[in-house]
C-alpha cells in the first residue's frame, strides 16, 4: 500500500469557471444552441435593440419628408392640370374673339384680347399674361404700367420681438431649413415689363405650339407654378397665354401640411423618449441588480437566505448579453464558494496534520523533566528533533502548495523537449538507487519528444513519480519510464516493481496528506502532499493523471500486482 503525497489540491479557477474537479460544467442542449446562435449572429441582441430603437426616429423623419415631398409633387401636378384646363378655355375664347381678320398678319387685337382675358381670369384667382407671336407682353391681369416694370405691394408685418414669435414658428423655420437639404434648387421667378420680351422656357415652348409648365420661386422663396399654352386659330399660333399661381398660395397649403407633420414628429419624439427609457431600463436595471447583489453593501433582498452569502439574480432566461453576464456571475460565484470551501477544508487538514507532531513534541517536552538517565533524555531529544523536522517539512510543503496556484497563473506555458528532461531526471534517480541495485530504463519515441507547459513544474511531477518508485522498489529491481505520442498530445508513465496499490486506494493516493510509506522509511519523513501537488499541476495544464497497477504478462485480474504505474497525459 502506498502512497505519497495525497490530497485534493486546490484547483486554479479556469476562465470558464469549471468545477474543482477540473471538468467543465455540463451545459444543456438548449444553452449550447442559444450560445451558437449568439455567436453566429452579425449583431448581438442588445446591439440589435439599440439600432432598432434609434432607427425608429430616423425612419419617422424620413417618412415625413417623403410624405411632404410626395404631397408637394401631387399638389403641383393638380395645379398644373387645373391651369391647363382653364388656359385652354381662355385661349380658345381669346382666339375666337380677338383674332385678326383673314388676309392680315396672323395675330390678335390686344385691346379685345385683354378685355376677354380680364373677364375670364378674374373669377379664377390666378394671374394671366398674354404674349404676341414674338413673345412680347401685351397684357397682364395685374394691370401693369406700360412704362416700367411690375410693382408688387404687400403688407409689412409689424416688428416682433424674439419672445413674441411662437414656438411652432421657430420650429417651422428650422424645419424649412432642414427640408432645403432635400429639395433641388428651383429657378427664380422674374417679372417682365409691359412690351418686354419673355425668355421663359414655357413661353418659348408654347410659342412653338407646345404647351409647357414650369415651377419657380420668387424673391421670398414662395413657389409659383406657371403654365403656358398657345393661342391658336386653326393651326396658326396667334400668341401665348401664361397662367401662374400667386406667390404663397401653394406655400400656405404646404405650411398646413408641415404643421401636421411636426405634430407627428412631436409624437414620435415622445415615443422615442419612452422607448429609450424602456431600453435603458432593460439594460441598466438588470445590471444594477447584478451589481447590488455582487456588492457587499447591496440590498438585503439579494441575499434572502444567507446574509453572508451572495445570491446573484438568475437572469439566464434572457437571450442577450445580460443573460450571459448573469450566468457567468452565477458560475463564478459558485466556483468562488467552492474555492472557499476547499480552502477551509485545506486549513482544517493542515491544522490536523500539524497537531499530531505538536502533540508528540509537547509530550516529549513534558516528559523531559521526569527522565533520570542520559539514555532517556537522549531518546526524548531524538523524538523532539524528529517532530521539529517533520513540522518543518510539513510547513514547507504546505507553503509550496499554497503558492502553486498563483505561480501557475502567472507563468507562461511554452514548448520544450521532454526527452532531455527525462534523461536528466533518470540519471539522478540511477545515482540514488545504485546502492540498492535499482536500475532506471527509459523508453521514449525516436526524435524530439515535445511537450507544452511549464518545464519546471512538469519536472517536479516526474521527480515525485521517480522518488515514489524508488521508495517502493525492492532491491535489484527496475524502474521504467515510458513515453508515447498521442493524436493530440503525449503520454508519460513511470512504473516500478513494488507491491502495487490496493484497488480501493487508486484514487485516494492523490488526496491531501494521504501517506503510506514502506517500513524501511521512518515515520513523518513525508508530508503526503507530493501526489496532490502533482495532480494540481497536471490539471492546470489541462491534462490527466492517474495511478494503476502493473501485472505480469498472462496473469489473471485477481493476481497480486507486480508493481504500480503513475501516468500523465498532456495536450499539445
Amino acid at each position: 500500500m502506498r502512497r505519497l503525497a495525497p490530497g485534493q489540491a486546490i484547483e486554479v479557477l479556469s476562465p470558464d469557471f469549471s468545477g474543482l474537479d477540473g471538468k467543465p460544467r455540463p451545459r444543456s442542449m438548449k444553452a449550447r444552441i442559444v450560445q451558437g446562435l449568439r455567436q453566429s449572429a452579425p449583431f448581438s441582441s442588445l446591439q440589435r435593440r439599440i439600432i432598432f430603437f434609434n432607427l425608429i426616429g430616423l425612419a419617422i423623419l424620413v417618412f415625413g419628408v417623403m410624405i411632404l415631398n410626395s404631397f408637394l409633387q401631387g399638389l403641383i401636378g393638380e395645379r398644373v392640370n387645373a391651369l391647363v384646363i382653364q388656359g385652354e378655355i381662355i385661349a380658345i375664347t381669346i382666339a375666337e374673339q380677338s383674332a385678326n381678320p383673314p388676309g392680315e398678319d396672323p395675330g390678335f387685337d390686344p385691346v379685345v384680347a385683354n378685355t376677354v382675358l380680364n373677364r375670364l381670369v378674374q373669377p379664377t384667382g390666378v394671374r394671366a399674361r398674354l404674349f404676341d407671336r414674338r413673345r412680347r407682353l401685351t397684357g397682364d391681369t395685374r394691370n401693369l404700367s406700360p412704362s416700367g416694370g411690375p410693382i408688387e405691394v404687400s403688407t409689412i408685418a409689424p416688428p416682433r420681438t424674439a419672445t413674441a414669435a411662437g414656438l411652432m414658428e421657430r420650429i417651422e423655420t428650422a424645419y424649412l431649413r432642414f427640408l432645403e437639404t432635400f429639395n433641388d434648387d428651383l429657378p427664380i421667378y422674374y417679372e417682365i415689363p409691359t412690351a418686354g420680351i419673355s425668355n421663359d422656357r414655357e413661353v418659348i415652348s408654347a410659342s412653338r405650339g407646345q404647351p409647357a409648365h414650369e415651377v419657380r420661386v420668387n424673391s421670398e422663396g414662395q413657389l409659383i407654378v406657371s403654365v403656358a399654352l398657345p393661342v391658336r386659330q386653326f393651326k396658326t399660333v396667334l400668341g401665348v397665354l401664361q397662367l401662374s399661381t400667386e406667390g404663397g398660395a401653394i406655400n400656405e397649403i404646404l405650411r398646413n401640411e408641415r404643421l401636421k407633420i411636426l405634430q407627428v414628429f412631436f409624437v414620435a419624439t415622445l415615443v422615442s423618449v419612452a422607448l429609450s427609457i424602456l431600453l435603458a431600463n432593460t439594460i441598466a436595471a438588470p445590471i444594477r441588480r447584478l451589481a447590488e447583489a455582487a456588492d457587499s453593501k447591496g440590498t438585503n433582498a439579494a441575499r434572502p437566505l444567507n446574509p453572508e452569502k451572495v445570491e446573484i439574480p438568475d437572469l439566464t432566461h434572457r437571450t442577450d448579453e445580460i443573460g450571459d453576464l448573469s450566468g457567468s456571475l452565477i458560475r463564478m460565484t459558485e466556483a468562488l464558494y467552492k474555492r472557499i470551501e476547499a480552502i477551509d477544508s485545506f486549513a482544517a487538514d493542515v491544522a490536523h496534520e500539524i497537531k499530531n507532531p505538536l502533540t508528540s513534541l509537547r509530550s516529549a517536552v513534558e516528559t523531559m523533566e521526569y527522565a533520570k538517565t542520559p539514555e532517556q533524555r537522549q531518546k526524548l531529544l531524538d523524538v523532539i528533533q524528529q517532530d521539529v523536522s517533520r513540522m518543518d517539512r510539513l510547513v514547507t510543503d504546505i507553503s509550496n502548495a499554497s503558492r502553486l496556484d498563483a505561480e501557475l497563473v502567472r507563468e507562461r506555458m511554452e514548448q520544450f523537449d521532454l526527452s532531455e528532461l527525462i534523461e536528466m531526471l533518470a540519471g539522478i534517480t540511477r545515482n540514488h538507487g545504485e546502492e540498492r541495485g535499482v536500475r532506471v530504463d527509459v523508453r521514449l519515441p525516436q526524435g524530439r519528444f515535445i511537450a507544452r507547459g511549464l518545464e519546471g513544474r512538469i519536472a517536479q511531477v516526474v521527480t515525485n513519480f521517480l522518488d515514489n518508485a524508488l521508495s517502493f522498489s525492492p532491491d535489484n529491481s527496475r524502474i521504467l519510464i515510458e513515453g508515447e505520442r498521442l493524436e493530440h498530445g503525449i503520454r508519460l508513465g513511470v512504473s516500478d516493481q513494488g507491491r502495487g496499490i490496493p484497488p480501493d486506494n487508486l484514487a485516494s493516493v492523490f488526496e491531501r496528506f494521504y501517506s503510506e510509506r514502506p517500513e524501511s522509511e521512518g515515520f513523518g519523513n513525508h508530508s503526503g502532499l507530493g501526489l496532490a501537488i502533482s495532480k494540481q499541476i497536471i490539471e492546470a495544464h489541462n491534462g490527466r493523471i492517474w495511478a494503476e497497477n502493473v501485472r505480469s504478462p498472462g496473469a489473471s485480474a485477481d493476481a497480486p500486482p507486480a508493481g504500480a504505474r503513475f501516468v500523465i497525459e498532456l495536450p499539445e
